[in-house]
């Protein structure tokens, strides 16, 4: 794992370890709570260029990086999103895979009927961000493997999510005038814009693949704050 730095907290510095090849993040107790708007665009960041490569299936058991004991698996609830990760029966932390740490802060969410009917006009099949089995939409929106909803990445949590940023920055400093304001209309991430990166993709690629959906998300959200 690869600790990197997420902005700061009231007591000091937060860093974080993640797993690229693995696409799951250790935060340390409490940690995920202390994510400032800064420090959880530098986490999209750093998400956005570990999907570049397909994730490697995590081997059980999982132990604790802190003291070496087998993770639990559990279940929580963040309002009505359930979500999943790896606690250490002893307090030092959890292993969250990145897709359940979206879920955790409502930054992805499942497709509404409207958006599934406009988005099976285009394409037959998805790709499951959950375990990446294909989903056909004219027969569910569902994953018939792990039984988990269609998700699409949220724009109305991004942009609430620059605008914090860009709050915070603003109080922080009058001198830094120069903050990501002027791009968070451009973060907006909306069916169509994903509908366009499938073409792209699927133009690039010469073929009729699946896609995951919010990884198109991100890809999308990269250009829009010129990640890539």
């Amino acid at each position: 794992m690869t600790a990197i730095e997420l902005g700061r907290k009231p007591l000091g510095t937060l860093m974080v370890d993640l797993c690229a090849g693995c696409q799951v993040v250790w935060f340390d107790t409490f940690e995920s709570l202390q994510l400032t708007p800064g420090g959880t665009l530098d986490l999209f960041r750093a998400i956005h260029a570990a999907q570049r490569e397909p994730p490697r299936p995590l081997a059980p058991p999982l132990k604790c990086p802190r003291c070496d004991t087998v993770l639990a698996a559990t279940q929580d609830l963040q309002h009505t999103t359930r979500f999943s990760y790896w606690r250490c029966r002893y307090g030092h932390g959890r292993l969250t895979p990145f897709l359940d740490f979206m879920r955790e802060k409502n930054f992805v969410r499942p497709l509404t009927p409207r958006e599934l009917a406009r988005l099976a006009e285009s394409v037959r099949t998805v790709r499951c961000s959950s375990c990446g089995a294909p989903v056909d939409l004219a027969s569910s929106a569902t994953c018939a493997y792990c039984k988990s909803p269609l998700m699409v990445l949220d724009p109305t949590a991004i942009d609430r999510t620059l605008a914090e940023l860009d709050a915070a920055e603003r109080r922080r400093t009058a001198a830094d005038a120069d903050t990501d304001a002027d791009r968070r209309g451009d973060a907006v991430i909306a069916l169509a814009e994903i509908e366009r990166e499938m073409a792209r993709q699927r133009t690039a690629d010469n073929n009729d693949a699946a896609f995951d959906l919010v990884a198109l998300g991100f890809a999308a959200l990269g250009r829009a704050l010129h990640w890539t």
